[in-house]
Parts: C-alpha cells; structure tokens; sequence
C-alpha cells in the first residue's frame, strides 16, 4: 500500500511478544485500551499501572492494579512494555513520555476517542481502496506525509511517526484564507472560546461569528470569551447535529462530550449550521465536535453547496474518519482541495481535514 509501510498491527506485536505490559495512565483511555487487550485475550499481560508523578497516591487502585510510580514498576519488573493511555499535547507531558520511551519499549495504541473499530491491519485491508482514493486526493506533499505517518502511527503506536509529522498550530493554520471581508466564521465545539480568540485575531475580515458548545460549564467560559471580543459572536449551548430538535447529552466535560448512547445525562437542544443566521455569509467552519463530525456536516449541507465556506474539520475520533469525512463532503460538492495537518500530542489526537 502506497499510504502505509506497516505490516504488523501493535497488537499482533503483543500477542507475539507476551511480556509483561505497564498501562502509564488512568482513566478512560486506560479503560479501553485494557478492554482491547481482554477482547484479544492479552489482559493477562497487564502487570502494572502507573500515573506521573504527582498524581501517585498512597491506596490509589485502577482495575485492581494499586498506582504505582514508574520508578516502583521499574524496580519490581526487569522487562516490560509501557503503553500510554491518556492524552496530551502539553510539552511537559511530552517530554516525560518521550524520556519514558528513552529507557523502556513505548507505545501508545490507538484506540478510537468516540468508540467504533480499531484500526488494526484488518480494517486498513478491509477499507484499503478507500483509504488510497483519500490519500490520492490530498493537495501537497506535506498532507500525504501526514497521512501516511498517521496510518503507519495509528497501526503500530510508535510515537516517532506523530513526531515526524507535527507542525505547529500557526503552520497549520497558516494554509487557510483568504477569507472575503464581512464573511462570518463559525465554530462548532468552541470550548472555552480559545479558537473564536484565535481565529477572529488571525482573521480580521470576519464580521461576526457563531460559537457553539454543549458542555454547559466550557459555554459559561465560552460566553465570558465572547463578551470580550470586538465582533459580534453569537454563544449557543446545543449539540451541532444533522437535525434541529432535542438530544440526551453526557455528562461529561472537556473531550467527550457528545450524544449519549442511552438516556442518560441532561437534555439539550440540537441544531444544524444551515439554522444558523451566519450560515448566510460563511466563510469559515471549524468542526470539532467529538464524534459527531459526519452529522454536522450533513446538517450544513446547504451552506457548503452554495457557499463553499473554507473548512477546518477534526479527523481522529473515530477510524473510520480517515475516509468517512472527505467522502461526505465531496458527495456535496468535489471542487474543494484536501489537506491534513498534525499538531503535537500523544496519542495521535488534534489531525484535521482542511478543506479550501
């Protein structure tokens, strides 16, 4: 496969191996990953977990595990492999687990942010001429390197392919616009409001903007940033979606929040862009909305076919994204160009579609 040099899944690694295994982690992401291993009958390699330093307490227990620091596993084991289980793109996190991978073999297995299949060597052969029509569409070298690195990261949890494709935010970024002046940006899953800051600074020729958050203590945040912002943006509390209407929602806050799966959590308003007043003058979305990204881009569908706004749109929360996102946007309209970019974190979390 041109898109890819792996040929053995982190899993099928494991499985050969049958060392002993350290989770570095707690938490959801511990959870899953845990979970994978059990569905593969590899749980009984689990040996150990542990938490960075200061997050290490006396009687702290994981899934019966006492939290151990890594310096204590290192003692008590003399042969392991540490797999990372949470999330980061802060540069002292990194630099902790890079020093980590340094001393002991490392990896940080993929497990998908929303649920849904892993992405293993059977769902790259199973979606193979999906995933080479994507990649031959992608616009520069830069994107395709990306894309290959993220596959290649993705089936074998070696961190040094997300390192060999980081670009900075402004890197990123600095591929959009220009943007026609008095056009509107629209932000779907603004959090606290730091890419409505970012965005409206980077871009003075937006006129107003929308910013729509569903977790209900970021939209207080969300609100706080928009007051203090020149331009008129208009604050919505809802989950985007591909209808208007109602939604249970988790309770959750930060990454996560989206749709409940049962009838759990608060109920909350749901709303599409083509609703939305700036939807008239768009000239930009940013769509990060956990998961939730195919609907989205359904429920703007009348917005991209007779706008073409420039998009920004997230493309690691489920597997199949990879392929999933671009299909549906080009099924609306097949004049955009496709890039992707990759800004520092383990796992290989914050890799966005641009669309222009």
């Amino acid at each position: 496969m041109e898109f890819c040099e792996i040929t053995k899944d982190l899993w099928s690694y494991l499985n050969e191996q049958q060392r002993p295994l350290v989770i570095y982690g707690t938490g959801d992401g511990a959870d899953k990953i845990i979970d994978e291993l059990e569905k593969r009958s590899l749980g009984h390699l689990v040996s150990g977990i542990f938490a960075s330093p200061g997050f290490v307490r006396e009687g702290r227990v994981f899934r019966g595990f006492n939290v151990e620091s890594f310096e204590n596993v290192s003692s008590r084991l003399s042969d392991f492999i540490v797999l990372v289980a949470f999330g980061s793109p802060l540069p002292d996190v990194l630099s902790y687990v890079y020093s980590i991978e340094e001393k002991h073999e490392l990896y940080a297995p993929d497990v998908p942010v929303c649920g849904g299949e892993v992405f293993d060597m059977e769902f790259v052969k199973a979606n193979e001429d999906r995933l080479a029509d994507v990649y031959s569409r992608l616009a520069d070298e830069t994107s395709k390197k990306c894309f290959r690195d993220l596959v290649n990261y993705k089936l074998s949890g070696r961190l040094e392919y997300l390192r060999d494709c980081e670009v900075t935010p402004d890197e990123a970024d600095g591929i959009l616009g220009p943007f026609e002046k008095g056009s509107s940006f629209i932000d779907l899953g603004a959090y606290r409001g730091d890419t409505i800051l970012r965005f409206t600074n980077m871009f003075p020729e937006f006129s107003s903007a929308t910013a729509v958050e569903p977790e209900r203590h970021s939209y207080k945040k969300l609100t706080e940033c928009a007051d203090s912002l020149a331009l008129p943006v208009t604050c919505v509390n809802a989950l985007i979606s591909d209808t208007c209407g109602t939604a249970m929602i988790t309770a959750s806050r930060g990454r996560g929040t989206r749709a409940a799966a049962v009838n759990t959590g608060r109920e909350i308003a749901k709303v599409t862009v083509d609703s939305f007043e700036d939807s008239k003058i768009a000239g930009f979305i940013k769509f990060d909305v956990e998961g939730s990204e195919i609907e989205a881009i359904e429920g703007a569908k009348n917005t991209i076919t007779s706008l073409k706004p420039q998009m920004k749109i997230a493309c690691y929360h489920k597997s199949a994204d990879l392929f999933e996102i671009p299909e549906k946007v080009f099924a609306i309209r097949d004049d955009y160009r496709l890039f992707m970019r990759h800004t520092p974190c383990i796992p290989g979390w914050d890799v966005d579609y641009y669309f222009l």
